[in-house]
């Protein structure tokens, strides 16, 4: 059974302005759909994923909307990621709302959207994925920018990449760790961690025992050490 929508995580973190609702409505007319009343995309049997609907998904994508369109579209379209053709809309938003942000936007439509599609993305990640992810988990510009604000849009993607079976993800990972050692300054160490942890190698242990020991955050210490003991 679906989780209600007071229980998926996805949906009850959506803001339901008059931004979305408007954007909603553009997507619903665009793919000739008929919302009920307190009904939204999102929810369950809303949108089939046929191929016309598929096709008009597309089309809008294409037609270079704004980050709260394409986010609609992904709350319509993440619980059909199993599907090829639907992981593959995902990756085109994905790419292009990075590329938007790339290009200056950092507002936080955009930033809302990156988050979101990596939510979705990762259920349907597959090894041929394993580039863009990569990418996506080491773009600068994702970085906190020292402006007051620690999001690193960088760490929602390493979700995905723990999900990959390829010796360039640990290489990755112990990568970020080696260099973030007495730094202490990259966000995403956790998620390194965690993901380096899938493939161990007995030379992570010392490493990891020197952030369990030294790293000033005692949540990633008390992590960290229960990856140690997990691997002892």
């Amino acid at each position: 059974m679906s989780p209600s929508r007071d229980t998926d995580e996805f949906l009850a973190n959506l803001d339901y302005g008059s931004t979305w609702l408007e954007s909603e409505s553009y997507v619903a007319r665009e793919l000739h759909l008929d919302l009920d009343k307190g009904e939204h995309l999102g929810d369950d049997w809303v949108l089939t994923p046929d191929e016309v609907r598929l096709a008009g998904c597309r089309r809008i994508i294409d037609s270079s909307p704004g980050p709260v369109v394409l986010e609609v579209l992904v709350a319509a379209l993440r619980e059909s990621y199993h599907l090829r053709r639907v992981h593959t809309l995902l990756t085109q938003i994905a790419a292009t709302a990075a590329e938007t942000w790339r290009s200056g936007d950092r507002g936080f439509a955009n930033r809302d959207l990156l988050r979101r599609v990596s939510q979705a993305y990762r259920y349907g990640v597959k090894p041929a994925d394993l580039d863009f992810v990569l990418e996506m988990c080491s773009e600068p510009t994702f970085a906190s920018q020292n402006t007051g604000n620690v999001e690193d849009l960088r760490a929602y993607w390493f979700d995905s990449l723990a999900k990959i079976k390829d010796r360039r993800v640990g290489d990755f990972c112990r990568t970020i760790i080696q260099e973030d050692l007495g730094a202490w300054s990259d966000f995403r160490l956790i998620d390194a961690l965690r993901a380096a942890a899938k493939s161990w190698e007995s030379a992570d242990a010392e490493a990891f025992s020197r952030i369990a020991a030294e790293h000033p955050d005692s949540w990633i210490r008390q992590n960290t050490k229960r990856i140690l003991e997990r691997h002892a």
